[in-house]
């Protein structure tokens, strides 16, 4: 008798698990949009740009890894301020595979929080470079990306894989042509590899570019250039994009959003569009509580509004921390003032505080309150469920390729004869989070989650279901490590 019971409130648990879920259920896509593979709901991605960088000290630096376990006094300090903004996605730029991320992925995993992790790093051999294709893309850079996927893809609230950044400013002048090709086949790589792995949750693989040949990029990057390939396209789309950079609140006289949203209408795209940096910093925002130039971020509102959320997936503010070592030069300690740089949603103190003897605490700016009030505020109700959503006509399709656009096939590549990593064991290409207290805290799944990716395209049906698993591993600066380029708010690493 006393077996029987045990029998049956596992069930009972069991059967509360779809309608309930848990703090972050893998999120799978459906044509262009982003869906909850537990409730259905929709998922719209309201964000930040995480990079914690000190004030001074030895982590004073571009490129470290402060996301493993050894740094819980840097993560940790911030985690509930991710929560209090209402973010659930955060966005990394540079990580390392070898060491331990359970901690961290585990934090916020508790509170309901994605990540999007960047595959790449501002070291040598770790991303796509300025050469010309297929120069431009070394075969140690493979070897990366897919240890990276091996060690993130076990997590459940892994939002998606991101090829690269920015590469697209890294043409010396050349043409959009340059080194897109790179770009296309490690993403192609990386698809791959997640494929050939049935025991890897096949987390979607994407990019982030700048906003410069606006066209040319989205549509090079969501066609294929031999259309029997179906791993040739992206699965997600990321742009930089600063348009919004006046103190409007009607989404009617938004002319440089409202333009990216018609370009992005044009385009009738397939897949999800994220604006994975948003947030013009501009004079022209107010003066709040003796801060210059507070963002008043009405275009995080507007970008998840139902006449827009037919064309993007949300968005990631950048950032999360004004960095004292780019800001000091135009908006100095405690950055009161307006300055290019001067990107935060807050800043640490004390001025010297290093994370490393010495350590830091968040302040918040004012315009971290107005973003805080359009995230929290979200309503999802309009939009439709996975259940009954259809994928229009309009984004059934990948695009066609853009006049001049370079075939793979046109290229030798070194990551063909490179070897690949080998698959982990069933064992190992899942982890679950143990149960932790949490402001949303919910008990784990008790059996392995389905992913799915639905994607209708032009010339195949669209697939079924696919089974995946949900997903263990300091400051570590990568090897042969460079500082990070700025362009504007960007971090071109």
């Amino acid at each position: 008798m006393r077996l029987q019971t045990v029998i049956l409130t596992i069930a009972a648990i069991q059967a509360l698990i779809p309608s309930i879920g848990y703090a972050a259920n893998p999120i799978i896509v459906k044509g262009n949009r982003f869906f909850d593979s537990i409730t259905g709901d929709y998922f719209a991605v309201r964000g930040v740009n995480y990079y914690p960088r000190p004030n001074a000290g030895p982590l004073d630096l571009n490129n470290l890894d402060l996301f493993s376990n050894d740094f819980q006094h840097i993560w940790g300090r911030d985690l509930p301020q991710f929560t209090a903004l209402g973010a659930n996605v955060i966005r990394l730029y540079a990580v390392d595979s070898e060491v331990d991320h359970t901690d961290f992925m585990c934090g916020l995993q508790a509170e309901g929080i994605y990540v999007i992790v960047d595959l790449g790093a501002n070291c040598k051999g770790c991303e796509i470079t300025a050469d010309s294709a297929p120069a431009c893309y070394p075969a140690s850079y493979k070897a990366r990306g897919e240890k990276i996927i091996k060690e993130f893809a076990r997590y459940d609230n892994v939002l998606a894989f991101s090829g690269g950044n920015e590469i697209n400013h890294r043409t010396g002048g050349n043409p959009w042509t340059w080194n897109a090709p790179c770009q296309k086949k490690f993403i192609r790589d990386m698809r791959a590899f997640l494929q050939s792995c049935p025991t890897l949750r096949q987390v979607p693989v994407g990019l982030v570019v700048a906003d410069t040949d606006r066209d040319d990029n989205a549509l090079y990057y969501n066609c294929r250039t031999d259309p029997s390939d179906e791993l040739e396209n992206a699965q997600w789309y990321g742009i930089n994009t600063y348009v919004h950079c006046e103190d409007i609140s009607d989404p009617a006289k938004a002319t440089g959003f409202n333009m990216l949203r018609d370009s992005f209408k044009s385009y009738d795209y397939s897949i999800p569009v994220v604006l994975t940096e948003f947030g013009c910093v501009s004079p022209n925002f107010p003066t709040v509580d003796g801060y210059e130039a507070q963002r008043t971020f009405h275009d995080a509102k507007f970008m998840n509004m139902p006449e827009y959320s037919d064309y993007f997936a949300g968005g990631v503010a950048f950032e999360y921390s004004t960095e004292n070592a780019n800001s000091m030069a135009t908006s100095a300690y405690p950055f009161t003032t307006y300055g290019p740089q001067n990107y935060g949603l807050g800043y640490f103190s004390p001025e010297d505080c290093t994370d490393a003897g010495t350590n830091c605490t968040f302040q918040r700016f004012p315009n971290f309150d107005f973003l805080k009030e359009v995230y929290t505020s979200y309503d999802s109700s309009s939009e439709p469920a996975l259940s009954n959503y259809e994928i229009p006509p309009n984004h059934a399709a990948t695009s066609n390729c853009p006049a001049g656009s370079p075939a793979l096939s046109s290229f030798q590549w070194l990551s063909d004869s490179s070897p690949g990593e080998a698959c982990p064991s069933s064992s190992g290409g899942q982890f679950q989070c143990t149960s932790r207290e949490s402001t949303v805290a919910v008990e784990p799944s008790l059996t392995p989650l389905p992913f799915v990716m639905l994607v209708a395209t032009d010339d195949t049906p669209t697939p079924t279901e696919d089974e995946i698993t949900p997903t263990p591993t300091t400051a570590i600066l990568v090897e042969n490590s460079q500082p990070f380029t700025e362009h504007g708010g960007c971090r071109l690493g």
